[in-house]
């Protein structure tokens, strides 16, 4: 982590972060890939990974940040660190986006799931609370919690049936497909 890093060790309280954010200080995502931050606004949340700016006018209104690994950020130097880091926190708000336009609350909860999952790492997420992932793709809590339950139970399974890899069964499609069986046996 350069010298010039808001905090030398990587692990940051919640509420330092928060405070910061509130503050209006711009910031930019340091970590490497595997770590992002999840920012709880009123009525949505975003998700802001390396590179991507955090806090000033986007954030001043936030009042749950959730750190996802080990989050390492820093003052952007320069208007073009600025630019870059605002270009990014742009690709991240897009990718969410691209995930809610699903119309199916519980396909948009298992997307994202497997999403964050294949970015973040399972151990990651499993501290993330369901009405704080829900919020990212406009899902009801309840909604996340039968879509972690139908990805857990379609990964155990297929770890079974295929063996020890599970790149198989990442797919979006596999797991849709598998809730899919699963919601019409309960609806017998």
């Amino acid at each position: 982590m350069s010298n010039k890093a808001l905090i030398t060790n990587p692990i940051i309280k919640p509420t330092q972060l928060l405070t910061s954010l509130q503050s209006g200080q711009l910031l930019r995502i340091t970590s490497p890939r595997s770590s992002a931050v999840i920012i709880c606004h009123n009525h949505h949340a975003d998700l802001a990974g390396p590179g991507a700016a955090v806090g000033g006018m986007l954030d001043i209104d936030c009042r749950r940040v959730i750190p996802i690994g080990n989050l390492g950020l820093q003052y952007p130097e320069s208007n073009i660190d600025r630019q870059k880091a605002f270009t990014i926190r742009q690709r991240w708000i897009k990718a969410i986006q691209k995930v809610t336009v699903n119309p199916i609350p519980l396909q948009r909860a298992k997307i994202l799931l497997v999403m964050l999952e294949k970015y973040c790492g399972l151990e990651s997420l499993q501290n993330v609370p369901d009405e704080v992932l829900a919020q990212l793709v406009g899902v009801l809590p309840q909604t996340m919690t039968v879509a972690r339950q139908v990805v857990t139970t379609v990964k155990e399974k297929a770890k079974r049936e295929v063996g020890k890899d599970t790149s198989v069964i990442d797919s979006p499609t596999i797991i849709e497909q598998s809730a899919a069986k699963q919601l019409n046996y309960q609806s017998r």
